[in-house]
């Protein structure tokens, strides 16, 4: 269908709609520039026509600061999950007499609950390399306890 563009209201008109206040600088556009443009605004992006031609601008890139914060609240949620299995399984461990269990989830709480703050974690710089480096730290966690203690992991899907 076609439309016109108004630069002063920054809105489309369709042709087919007959309007009794239309702008004075409207123009035609095509379906494509029509569509690119109102995708461009829906994401957040912005366009404008420059001597009919459309030039759009992205969106602004989320601060990795943010988008990193959302994430580790995701890993703080796994972990919190691995914590309460480890912790059933660690009672078990001491009900049992089991010493060297109980020590070896005692540490992996430890390093657990420090996980979005320890140095490979808080050295990543991007997503890829901090979603790898929780990773690497589930996974040396899960490795260094009793094959029992890492169904834990298992259980909250969180090695690899």
């Amino acid at each position: 269908m076609p439309v016109r563009y108004s630069p002063s209201t920054g809105f489309f008109y369709p042709v087919n709609i007959k309007y009794q206040d239309i702008p004075s600088d409207v123009f035609e556009v095509s379906e494509a520039d029509h569509l690119a443009a109102h995708t461009a605004r829906a994401s957040g992006g912005s366009f404008k026509f420059v001597k009919g031609a459309l030039r759009i601008t992205p969106a602004p890139a989320i601060p990795y600061g943010q988008v990193c914060a959302v994430y580790l609240n995701t890993v703080r949620a796994r972990r919190d999950g691995i914590l309460n299995r480890l912790a059933g399984i660690g009672f078990a461990a001491m009900a049992s007499g089991d010493a060297a269990t109980a020590q070896a989830i005692a540490t992996a709480r430890t390093c657990l609950l420090d996980i979005t703050i320890c140095p490979t974690v808080a050295a990543a710089q991007d997503m890829d390399a901090l979603q790898a480096a929780v990773s690497a730290e589930f996974q040396r966690i899960a490795d260094a306890l009793p094959q029992e203690a890492r169904r834990a992991f298992d259980d909250a899907g969180n090695t690899q």
